[in-house]
C-alpha cells in the first residue's frame, strides 16, 4: 500500500486495525485457553471499533489536511498490513498475541508521531493528534484488560 498523503495514511491505519481484527478472530477460534480467548475477543472488538473510528475520522476531517503530502515526512514507508503481522498471530499464546498486538499499535502510533513533529498547519496537527489519541486510548484500554486477564 503506497502512502503519499495523510488520507492514505489514515486509510492504511484503518486497514491495519481491520486486518488485525480479522487475524485475531482466527486465533480466538482456535484458542483453548479461556482467558486467552476472552482477551482476544475483547481485542477483536477494539480493533474493529478503531478501524471504524479511524475511517470515520478520515471522512470527517478537513479535506485540505487529508491532502497533505507526508511521504517525505516518514522515516520509512508504512508496510502493508499483512506484512506487519506476518505469521506471528498464528499462536494462541496470550503473551505472543499481546506482543503482536502492542507492537502493531506502537508502529501505527510511531507513524503519526513522525508527522506530528512536522505538522505546521493547525488542521493537520489536529487530525494527527486525534489519530494518536485514538491509538493510545484503545491501546491503554487493551493493556488494562490484558492485566486483568493475566490476574485470572
Amino acid at each position: 500500500m503506497k502512502v503519499n498523503t495523510l488520507q492514505q495514511l489514515v486509510n492504511w491505519s484503518s486497514a491495519v486495525h481491520q486486518h488485525l481484527a480479522e487475524r485475531l478472530e482466527m486465533a480466538a477460534a482456535s484458542a483453548s485457553d479461556s482467558p486467552a480467548r476472552l482477551f482476544v475477543n475483547y481485542a477483536v472488538d477494539h480493533e474493529r471499533k478503531m478501524a471504524e473510528q479511524v475511517a470515520g475520522l478520515g471522512r470527517e476531517s478537513d479535506s485540505h489536511a487529508l491532502e497533505t503530502w507526508v511521504y517525505d515526512w516518514l522515516e520509512q514507508p508504512p508496510r502493508a498490513p499483512e506484512a506487519i503481522l506476518g505469521e506471528q498471530d498464528r499462536s494462541v499464546d496470550l503473551e505472543a498475541l499481546s506482543r503482536v498486538l502492542f507492537s502493531t499499535h506502537n508502529e501505527v502510533a510511531a507513524m503519526f508521531r513522525q508527522i506530528q513533529a512536522r505538522a505546521d498547519v493547525a488542521e493537520v496537527e489536529e487530525l494527527v493528534n486525534r489519530m494518536i489519541e485514538i491509538e493510545e486510548g484503545h491501546t491503554r484500554q487493551m493493556a488494562q484488560q490484558l492485566n486483568r486477564t493475566l490476574d485470572m
